[in-house]
């Protein structure tokens, strides 16, 4: 068995498909493509396929990754080749290679987050929310809602540019496990904060993934 781990992007109207249609997506693109992908066992099979850090409706991003197991032999760059000839074109394969880390590993991911022109506010009015202490918010969970202060799952925030069209951000928030919180839940409470609401002049665009190695945090690849 040879399990190949992709890193792909999700762009353009890329970010409106959800999930369990993406997973779909992957399922006939690799079906069309002709490769040697393995099946589970059991009254129904089906492609060995893992993603290790679904992203929300909504969010585009540059850095998402998929476990997929392929027979031994399986070329790497025919992988590649193969799957972008048969998915959307939204969804384009950057890299083929053998996992060194484990999705259970994530920790964090980082964003870029840009405001439209409505939303344009002061860097000291942007500081105070991320300087808050306490951000009430309520996150569904497999158990229901769960009241939960969404501070705790901010790691870190940069301001990258403020001007009369639009303001732009990065931040850095809690991923994986428990620990998981989706990019909307942060700008939404942050534009009732700034009196107004998210809307489609707000994007969301993931940049980078982390995990931890040892004591140290890198790049999930």
């Amino acid at each position: 068995m040879s399990k190949i781990r992709l890193k792909f992007s999700k762009t353009g109207m890329g970010k409106y498909i959800s999930h369990l249609d993406l997973l779909r997506t992957f399922t006939r693109a690799i079906h069309r493509a002709g490769l040697p992908v393995r099946y589970s066992q059991g009254f129904n099979p089906h492609q060995l396929i893992t993603f290790s850090l679904p992203l929300a409706l909504g969010v585009t991003s540059e850095t998402e990754f998929v476990d997929i197991d392929f027979e031994d032999g399986t070329d790497k760059c025919e992988v590649v080749e193969k799957l972008n000839s048969n998915l959307p074109p939204d969804i384009r394969i950057l890299k083929a290679s053998v996992p060194e880390c484990k999705a259970n590993d994530i920790v964090s991911a980082r964003y870029t987050v840009t405001l439209g022109l409505l939303k344009a506010v002061s860097k000291d009015k942007l500081q105070e929310f991320f300087d808050k202490a306490d951000i009430p918010a309520v996150k569904k969970t497999k158990r229901g809602e769960k009241e939960i202060n969404l501070r705790e799952y901010i790691k870190s925030y940069e301001l990258k540019s403020l001007n009369e069209k639009e303001t732009e951000f990065e931040v850095i928030l809690s991923a994986g496990g428990e620990s998981n919180i989706k990019p909307d839940i942060v700008v939404a409470k942050l534009c009732e904060f700034l009196g107004d609401s998210a809307d489609e002049s707000v994007e969301i665009h993931r940049t980078e993934i982390f995990y931890t190695k040892g004591e140290t945090v890198e790049t999930f690849c």
